[in-house]
């Protein structure tokens, strides 16, 4: 729980700041458990000692430094020191959700107060607006105590606030909604299929299906980054050479076939890149479309004041992943990581998910995961529901989708059964029937579709 790292903290501040002397006393509640273990025992030895030493090196007639009291208090004597309390330090050196930090919340009824919280406790995922420390960090636990004691009360009250908000929104039916939303995506998990090579066979077949469909509609619905072009480390930098374009434009030029870039990307970079093509758009995976020759649109009302509040989640990942960066389109925010440490980024990627999934819970946002990003955007607008419009709109006789992450998946969901869907890349399981290795293999496969 870090209490003799808190004590040696205290004793610190005292020290490096004399002007507190007499003003703040640390109240140590600490809880009797396991006695009889020796670690336990040792433990409580070594706090004993911390807090005789500093009480009786700084205490005066009127003023203890240390309040210490080793039992435990029901919750109406606990709520009540809490409220008392200016500041509080919750500063496990690992710990789970840890309820002591939402409950000192909560009992701010005034909203004034700061909470010192753990980096490491599960808590610190949801509460951003807490001055959040290394508990091993002697000198980073100092400062923050003092920077709380100094803290406006207009800024606590900002802060506490939004906490509150925090605490309130995500209750007992919060985590229970959560909890059943990932205990069915684990079983929609569970029956997907592993895909088959798109062996010669199977593409002599998708061929002759092709060829067999002309005077009748096709339709291509091809992802961009991963699939028609290798990822870059810099996504401005994955620009189309000359080659896929000229390709692109043979391909909508054959008759009665659509070609449709159906995309993460934003509309500008995929107009500036492809825009004087002859080919339609899905943008944003799925908020804005574009038909060859037309205006963009939106595919139906959306809101992004959400990006105020969420912003500064994807910032605080960003100050603590080096390489990694903030992508903002106009209805979503994407954390990139693929620049930054491999093993790194995958640890604060799923922290960023587990965090976000809590602040998303019970709105109309979705987070989804991609190859190397996290992104957060509109609920029930996808890759899928966008290519489903093109289907309605332009039934084919023959239908082939490619893509190489887990946001494909909703567009091979929404083709019917005939479709050929192929996944792109390897290792993944997909709901896609076929897979290919690489863009070079998808690329390879396009010239074919021109004979």
């Amino acid at each position: 729980k870090g209490i003799a790292q808190r004590l040696r903290a205290f004793d610190q501040l005292l020290q490096r700041y004399p002007e507190w002397r007499g003003q703040v006393s640390l109240v140590m509640l600490v809880v009797p458990s396991r006695d009889q273990v020796a670690q336990y025992a040792a433990l409580k030895e070594e706090i004993d000692e911390l807090v005789g030493r500093i009480n009786s090196q700084y205490r005066t007639i009127g003023w203890n430094p240390i309040l210490y009291f080793y039992r435990s208090l029901p919750l109406e004597e606990l709520a009540a020191l809490y409220n008392l309390a200016e500041v509080a330090l919750v500063t496990p050196m690992r710990d789970g959700m840890n309820l002591v930090a939402k409950e000192f919340i909560a009992s701010k009824l005034d909203q004034r107060g700061v909470l010192i919280l753990s980096e490491r406790a599960g808590a610190a995922r949801e509460l951003s607006d807490a001055i959040l420390i290394n508990p091993t960090d002697i000198n980073q636990l100092v400062e923050a105590m003092h920077d709380a004691l100094v803290l406006p009360e207009e800024d606590q009250v900002t802060r506490m606030k939004a906490m509150q908000a925090l605490v309130k929104r995500y209750n007992v039916f919060s985590w229970t909604k959560l909890f059943m939303n990932q205990l069915a995506y684990t079983k929609m998990k569970q029956h997907t299929l592993a895909t088959e090579m798109l062996t010669v066979n199977a593409t002599n077949q998708l061929l002759a299906d092709f060829e067999a469909a002309a005077g009748q509609q096709r339709l291509l619905l091809l992802d961009y980054d991963g699939t028609l072009v290798p990822f870059h480390p810099n996504p401005q930098l994955a620009r189309p050479g000359e080659e896929l374009r000229l390709l692109l434009r043979a391909l909508s030029e054959l008759p009665d076939t659509r070609v449709v870039i159906i995309s993460g990307r934003d509309r500008t970079t995929l107009q500036n890149w492809l825009g004087d093509l002859p080919i339609d758009f899905i943008a944003e995976h799925g908020v804005w479309l574009r038909t060859a020759g037309e205006d963009w649109q939106l595919f139906q009302p959306l809101r992004n004041d959400w990006k105020r509040e969420l912003r500064p989640v994807l910032e605080l990942y960003v100050a603590r992943t080096a390489g990694s960066f903030i992508e903002e389109k106009d209805y979503s925010l994407v954390w990139h990581y693929r620049r930054a440490d491999a093993d790194l980024g995958e640890v604060r990627a799923r922290e960023m998910l587990s965090h976000l999934s809590f602040m998303t819970a019970n709105t109309d946002l979705q987070v989804l995961e991609g190859n190397k990003v996290v992104e957060i955007k509109n609920a029930g607008l996808n890759k899928g529901t966008a290519a489903a419009r093109w289907l309605e709109r332009y039934p084919p006789a023959f239908a082939l989708a490619l893509g190489d992450d887990r946001t494909d998946e909703d567009t091979f969901r929404a083709m019917p059964p005939e479709a050929y869907t192929v996944r792109v890349g390897t290792g993944a399981r997909s709901l896609a029937r076929f897979h290919l290795a690489s863009p070079t293999e998808v690329r390879q496969l396009l010239r074919k579709l021109l004979g």
